[in-house]
């Protein structure tokens, strides 16, 4: 590469330093670099425009015109929009490149390019006064992604605000301190206040001191032991009528940031009192619409008869048909047990090893009739029992056959993984491990052990807090994946706990594990001594670029075999 002229006509005492220190400032940026002189022609061109650009090495070289840059890129397939178009038009090769030169002697230009169904491309290009060009050109893919999910969430967001404050019953939500931090517009109609008059405030304007002591004390219980409760209240208005209504109030947030939602129901005007006190219907059955949630009338049978309990069953589906699956799904719904599925025999028999491995009692397999393969000798393999199911018969028979089958296997299977904490360890000479899961979701830690398994890193799994400290003291991981919605302690605390008990030098990398993009969880990870975080739903490209990035070499590692 020849040598790099200063802009300000003043020899560099090495030749060298001006183009070694833009491949620094490249490599800071992460972005690709490009400077070409008063004449288009390049100066200096990082290694990242490579990456970036579909343009040969060979057009990069100092001296090279812009114009063969350009018309390299052109038949390599890039069509960069000009900005006074909205649209590509099918411009010749000479007048794109025309247009593209007349943009880079603007004395500024940014530009955003889609550069595949998933990669966006950012260039920023500036003319100084003495001639002298930059170009710099980043890849926005992650920014993009970010900004289309937070568009996402804020429509999200938008229309469950506006779901709530159109429901027909009130609804308060207050904070720790009891002041109102959110009331939809049934509450401001049931006390006849403006949602301004009560938002940031106690309840002083329409609530008696005794009333609002007592509903303190019992919002404090709700805050310190989160059991829902659901409260009949006979109460008096301002206007001297009484209403008959059930408060339900229950508790939500996380740690730290608990908040307590009452959600009140007047039922006034389905109930009314007797002449002894006592308060009895004001409509008569007859007058309810009957509606039915059962599939049919043997699956009205199976589910009044009480017989078997499904709390905490847990049920596999086995289909490559993914209508047949979501159908199937949704008919074991209603029967409050735990559903998942796979659509191959391969899956099925990774999924029972690790649910094995895990000691997650899977209790049925449901598998699609017309599936090929021995899905039903790999279910008896695990001593998990099958029933056969054809996709035209779900809505008839799936749930009462499911009924009898859990029903014939007995009770004894439910429920059973027990109320401690268990750990995936993959077998190997030494105890420590590569990578430590602070997860409580079973569904979750079933999806790392997936990924961990595929990308051949000995792990453990961690249900609390405290039992994340506990391996991270015992098996020395190299690196802790950390959910921080975790009992007991939670991820903040755990990781906090973990970084005060380190030795000097032995620093381990903390990876949050967030379910949402909020910048207050962020700042919290790194603020409790977490490295870095990343977003559920997880994926092996997700946990590949973490492990590249904080691992710093796969072969320290041992793999499992």
């Amino acid at each position: 590469m020849q040598e790099f002229h200063p802009m300000d006509g003043l020899a560099s005492a090495d030749p060298n330093i001006q183009t070694t220190m833009l491949e620094v400032i490249s490599e800071g940026i992460s972005g690709a670099i490009l400077v070409y002189d008063k004449n288009d022609r390049i100066l200096f061109a990082s290694q990242q425009v490579l990456a970036l650009l579909p343009v040969p090495e060979q057009f990069l070289a100092p001296g090279t015109r812009l114009r063969d840059v350009l018309g390299a890129l052109y038949d390599g397939g890039v069509r960069f929009c000009s900005e006074t178009s909205s649209s590509r038009r099918s411009n010749s090769r000479e007048d794109w490149i025309a247009e593209q030169i007349a943009i880079l002697w603007r004395e500024k230009a940014d530009i955003i390019e889609r550069r595949g169904p998933e990669r966006w491309i950012s260039l920023s290009k500036r003319r100084l006064s003495s001639g002298y060009g930059v170009c710099i050109v980043r890849d926005v893919s992650d920014q993009k992604k970010r900004e289309e999910k937070w568009r996402a969430d804020m429509e999200r967001v938008q229309v469950t605000e506006e779901v709530l404050d159109n429901l027909p019953f009130t609804v308060t939500v207050k904070d720790q301190t009891h002041t109102f931090v959110a009331i939809n517009k049934a509450a401001c109609r049931f006390h006849d206040k403006t949602a301004e008059s009560i938002l940031g405030h106690k309840g002083e304007q329409f609530q008696p001191i005794e009333l609002r002591e007592r509903l303190e004390a019992i919002n404090d219980h709700v805050f310190e032991t989160g059991d829902a409760l659901q409260l009949p209240e006979r109460l008096t208005r301002a206007d001297g009528s009484q209403s008959i209504v059930v408060a339900n109030k229950f508790r939500i947030g996380k740690p730290g940031r608990y908040y307590v939602v009452t959600a009140m129901q007047d039922l006034t005007r389905f109930l009314t009192p007797s002449s002894t006190g006592e308060i009895r219907p004001a409509m008569m059955w007859e007058e309810f619409v009957s509606l039915s949630l059962c599939q049919g009338e043997k699956d009205r049978q199976s589910a009044g008869s009480g017989s078997v309990s499904l709390a905490s069953r847990k049920i596999l589906v086995v289909s490559a048909d993914a209508e047949m699956e979501r159908e199937a799904i949704t008919a074991l719904s209603g029967l409050r047990v735990d559903t998942s599925s796979v659509s191959s025999a391969q899956e099925l028999k990774l999924f029972l090893h690790l649910a094995s491995e895990a000691e997650i009692q899977v209790d049925l397999v449901v598998l699609d009739a017309s599936l090929q393969g021995d899905c039903a000798e790999i279910a008896a393999a695990h001593g998990v029992p099958t029933v056969e199911i054809a996709a035209n018969d779900i809505e008839d028979m799936l749930v009462s056959n499911v009924m009898a089958c859990l029903a014939a296997s007995g009770d004894a299977g439910a429920g059973s993984v027990a109320d401690d904490g268990w750990e995936v360890v993959e077998e190997a000479k030494d105890d420590t491990i590569d990578v430590l899961v602070a997860e409580d979701n079973e569904v979750n830690q079933i999806v790392f052990s997936q990924i961990l398994e595929g990308l051949g890193y000995r792990y453990a799994i961690a249900t609390d807090g405290e039992q994340a400290v506990q391996l991270w003291q015992d098996r020395a991981p190299q690196l802790i994946l950390m959910d921080i919605t975790l009992p007991r302690l939670n991820g903040f605390e755990a990781a906090s706990s973990i970084r005060s008990l380190e030795e000097e030098g032995s620093r381990v990398p903390i990876i949050g594990v967030l379910p949402q993009a909020f910048d207050r969880d962020r700042d919290e990870c790194f603020s409790s001594g977490m490295d870095d975080v990343i977003l559920k739903p997880i994926s092996p490209e997700a946990l590949q670029t973490v492990f590249s990035k904080f691992l710093h070499s796969r072969q320290e590692f041992t793999t499992r075999k």
